[in-house]
């Protein structure tokens, strides 16, 4: 009534996000998601009146994402990233408890809202089968309806095939055991007989996720050329918690390469997968990857590709905008130090291009 705001979170000592809020049905209390205290975005209760928070999903390692209040105040849906895997998740807000829910599709599951009558729950849906369509369930019957079926151009959705998820041991440790990282992997269909070639495709960002979805024209290598494509998550990546964001920044950022290194090492001990035929590729900083695993593995590769990759670190931090320098900075580290300067040039595939012994495809822009 007065316009008057106020800060119901002061800042503190802590880095803390907020990434979402709804009202609880009685006006007392927030639903809020937050990383406060935890290496993940987790689901709190917060009473407006005593300012404290209360956690509501603690049982969950991983990410919370969205969350939508039922239009009568009884149910929370809210979705989770768990290992780079969609989640749907039903609260009943006044027993604080989980509602079952079905198991959907592999996937990512987003833009979720609720029908005016509470009793139903649509969403989007982004799998290997579906790109991006609406479903909705029955919130009663626990029935999933899908409303819309994509362009596919004409081919049969039903026969792209789904990823799967495995995890590899990496270079070093996390209290004493050997430290893992994710990666999704799609085989060709039965009518290619392994062992397959394979195309490693690393996601950009830095701060990325690759996560199971709709492959478009990826289907192409797949399907048609029976090519299994593997996607991994190197360290950098989101969705694995605020510390394994920062594993890669400034001196740290070939560990990422070292990573890829695993990946072949991973490789190499699968029957189905051809570690004689490796191909990598990626985009911005992906590029950047594919590019540092060619000056560091050509005798592991076949080929690669880079799509308007980093190729110095020094030139693209003093060409990029403005806005995102200092950004970039605090992820790459600063050039104007000697020192890092010194690191970034070195470091950079444009320095090692000698190294680089297969094909190579670029795709850059003239500026």
């Amino acid at each position: 009534s007065t316009g008057k705001l106020e800060a119901l979170t002061p800042k503190g000592s802590e880095k803390v996000a907020y990434s979402a809020a709804r009202w609880s049905h009685d006006g007392k209390g927030l639903f809020v998601v937050s990383d406060r205290g935890s290496e993940f975005q987790r689901l709190y209760y917060f009473d407006v009146a005593t300012k404290a928070f209360t956690s509501l999903s603690d049982h969950i390692p991983w990410d919370v994402e969205e969350i939508e209040m039922s239009p009568d105040g009884r149910l929370l849906a809210f979705t989770v990233n768990a290992d780079g895997i969609g989640e749907l998740h039903l609260l009943d807000t006044h027993a604080r408890r989980e509602r079952p829910v079905p198991r959907l599709p592999r996937g990512q599951v987003f833009n979720i809202k609720f029908h005016p009558s509470s009793g139903e729950l649509a969403f989007n849906l982004n799998s290997a089968k579906s790109s991006s369509d609406v479903y909705s369930c029955n919130l009663k019957t626990g029935k999933i309806e899908r409303w819309t079926f994509s362009e596919t151009g004409g081919l049969n959705a039903e026969t792209f095939q789904d990823a799967q998820l495995i995890h590899y041991p990496t270079f070093d440790q996390v209290e004493g055991n050997p430290r893992t990282l994710a990666a999704f992997v799609t085989k060709p269909p039965a009518k290619f007989k392994p062992p397959y070639p394979v195309l490693m495709d690393i996601h950009g960002g830095p701060e990325g996720q690759s996560r199971p979805g709709f492959q478009g024209r990826y289907n192409y290598f797949i399907s048609e050329l029976g090519i299994a494509l593997v996607e991994p998550n190197v360290r950098g990546s989101t969705g694995y918690g605020k510390s394994f964001t920062l594993l890669d920044n400034g001196y740290q950022r070939e560990d990422t390469v070292k990573d890829i290194g695993a990946l072949l090492d991973w490789i190499a001990t699968q029957p189905e997968l051809d570690s004689k035929r490796v191909a990598v590729m990626g985009g911005s900083y992906g590029g950047y990857m594919s590019l540092a695993t060619m000056t560091h593995f050509s005798d592991r590769l076949r080929c690669g590709i880079d799509i308007v990759g980093v190729s110095n670190f020094v030139t693209f931090l003093e060409s990029t905008k403005d806005y995102r320098r200092d950004l970039r900075r605090a992820e790459y580290g600063d050039e104007r130090d000697p020192k890092m300067r010194e690191f970034l040039t070195n470091i950079s595939p444009l320095t090692q291009a000698e190294k680089i012994r297969v094909p190579m495809v670029i795709a850059q822009g003239q500026n």
